[in-house]
């Protein structure tokens, strides 16, 4: 069981305060998810996760009506050790493809932090209802959002039932439980979430998801990685990357750029061994044809947003509404390796509703 819920007050570019509220309010219904967004060449979307995860409970344009348990925001960077000059051998190993990747990433998020110093002046998260973060889940009372579908189970169990009931997708969102010894080494007993062992069990555990036959002709798949250079050889080389076993392209990546409650970078950008960002790869069918306008808005993002419970992810279905529809316009979704449910799309994994559970709303 969780502990009393209290509400954790955000803060702006300078100040932060918090108060205690035992029954917290439903969730203003003039207060949207995305705090702020430019359109610049690259465009920054500030985005506040919990409430991402309270509008996917419910139709798009509906207003929530529950709040979910988050832990505090993080009011300063973290600091990690670095390695000695010359001697974190990242270059050295990385693929010229990771390389520009994370190039990218570092100018993008150094572009976003300028853009949001220039033009913005509010909090970088909302309130939150925090308690202390439980690993313990009732699936004897869960919420089932409007229209949500779930298949609760491991892939490989339940990948024929996929194959019989499931339509296609205009989008496909994956965040595979890469191999990280840091998460398995700090994992507290009994923890439900679980990465896999190593890259040759994710090659085959991944290949194995039947993508191609679930999406749409137009649809797009989304993945999220790390900042591993081997996770981003794995999914986008030519001859053997996920992707193309998929018969799919890489069109463009988006960066989640993680920030304190303060708006700085919860690492330094320039750190060799921590990035204060996860990547999101975009990619849709080889020779696909694109609806017209949908190109152009297939382009290098920055997600700015604050963290919150380990795992826990923005919800994409509002980012990607001026993508694959107009806004408030509904289009039907898929989650893999999901921990929580969003109201008309389809959810599958062996942790499907995680968050789903009475301990982690308010």
């Amino acid at each position: 069981m969780t502990s009393k819920p209290t509400t954790e007050a955000p803060s702006s570019h300078s100040t932060s305060s918090s108060s205690p509220s035992s029954s917290p309010a439903p969730p203003s219904s003039t207060t949207s998810s995305i705090l702020f967004q430019s359109n610049d060449k690259t465009p920054v979307t500030l985005v506040d996760i919990p409430r991402s995860l309270e509008e996917a409970q419910v139709p798009p344009g509906h207003r929530p009506s529950a709040r979910i348990i988050s832990g505090p925001p993080p009011r300063t960077p973290y600091i990690t050790p670095e390695p000695r000059r010359g001697n974190d051998g990242s270059a050295s190993t990385q693929s010229a493809g990771a390389q520009i990747a994370e190039l990218m990433a570092a100018a993008a998020a150094r572009g976003a932090l300028e853009e949001l110093r220039r033009a913005y002046s509010g909090v970088f998260c909302l309130p939150r209802v925090c308690a202390a973060e439980t690993e313990a889940a009732s699936l004897l009372n869960v919420k089932i959002p409007p229209g949500a579908k779930y298949l609760h189970g491991s892939i490989q169990d339940l990948r024929q039932t996929f194959i019989d009931t499931a339509p296609q997708f205009k989008l496909i969102v994956l965040d595979p439980p890469w191999p990280n010894r840091s998460v398995r080494r700090n994992q507290k007993a009994g923890s439900r979430y679980k990465t896999v062992a190593n890259m040759t069990e994710m090659r085959h555990l991944l290949s194995s998801i039947p993508v191609a036959s679930h999406l749409a002709p137009d649809g797009l798949v989304a993945v999220w990685i790390t900042n591993k250079a081997s996770i981003y050889d794995l999914m986008t080389s030519p001859a053997r990357g996920i992707f193309a076993a998929w018969g799919l392209e890489l069109v463009t990546q988006w960066t989640w750029l993680k920030v304190t409650a303060s708006g700085e970078p919860i690492f330094d950008v320039d750190s060799a061994w921590r990035k204060p960002w996860e990547t999101l790869l975009i990619a849709r069918r080889v020779g696909a044809k694109v609806a017209a306008g949908v190109g152009l808005k297939l382009k290098p993002r920055v997600i700015v947003a604050v963290p919150d419970v380990h795992s826990r992810k923005p919800n994409l279905r509002g980012l990607f509404d001026d993508v694959l529809g107009g806004e408030g316009q509904e289009y039907q979704g898929l989650e893999v390796f999901a921990r929580n449910l969003t109201a008309g799309w389809w959810s599958w994994g062996d942790q499907v509703l995680h968050f789903q559970g009475a301990e982690h709303w308010g």
